[in-house]
C-alpha cells in the first residue's frame, strides 16, 4: 500500500466516521423536550430547585432559585405533574400544563393549581422561560359544586 492510497485509506475513514457521529449528535428536540420536562418537574416536585433552575434561562436563574426556596420553605408539594405538553414537531415552543397540589404546614388543607409553562429551545437545549395559573373554568361556564357531583 502507497503511502498516498494509505492516506486516502484514512481520509475516506475520518469522514466515514465523522458523518456517524453527526448522525448520532443529530438533535432531536422532542425527545430533548420530553427529558427536560420530566428531570424539571420531578426537581420541583422533591424540592430541588437548584437542579429544576438549569432549565432556567441564565438571567433568571438567580431570581429563580430565591423565589423558589422562600416559596418551597412555606408549603409541602404533594404532587407535580404533567398534565399535557402542546408541542409541534420543529417548533422552538412548546407549552406544558402542570398540576401541583400543596398544602401549608399550619393548614392541612391540600390545595390543587394547574399551571401553563412556555418551553423554548434556545441553543440545542429547552428552557422554561414563563410559568402563570391556568384559568380553572372556561369563560362562559358556570363553576362547578363539588356537591353537584355527589
Amino acid at each position: 500500500m502507497t503511502r498516498r492510497s494509505w492516506s486516502h485509506g484514512l481520509s475516506v475513514l475520518l469522514l466515514a466516521a465523522g458523518v456517524l457521529t453527526a448522525c448520532s449528535w443529530t438533535a432531536n428536540p422532542a425527545k430533548e423536550l420530553k427529558e427536560a420536562v420530566e428531570d424539571y418537574t420531578r426537581a420541583m416536585r422533591w424540592g430541588h430547585v437548584e437542579k429544576a433552575a438549569a432549565y432556567v434561562p441564565d438571567p433568571l436563574r438567580a431570581a429563580f432559585i430565591r423565589q423558589k426556596r422562600m416559596a418551597q420553605a412555606q408549603v409541602q408539594i404533594h404532587e407535580y405533574d404533567v398534565r399535557a405538553v402542546e408541542y409541534t414537531r420543529g417548533a422552538d415552543r412548546a407549552r406544558v400544563i402542570i398540576l401541583a397540589v400543596w398544602s401549608r404546614p399550619t393548614d392541612p388543607v391540600a390545595h390543587q393549581q394547574m399551571i401553563a409553562q412556555e418551553w423554548r429551545y434556545r441553543q440545542l437545549r429547552w428552557e422554561m422561560t414563563h410559568q402563570s395559573d391556568v384559568q380553572q373554568i372556561p369563560v362562559g361556564m358556570d363553576a362547578v359544586e363539588p356537591k353537584d357531583a355527589l
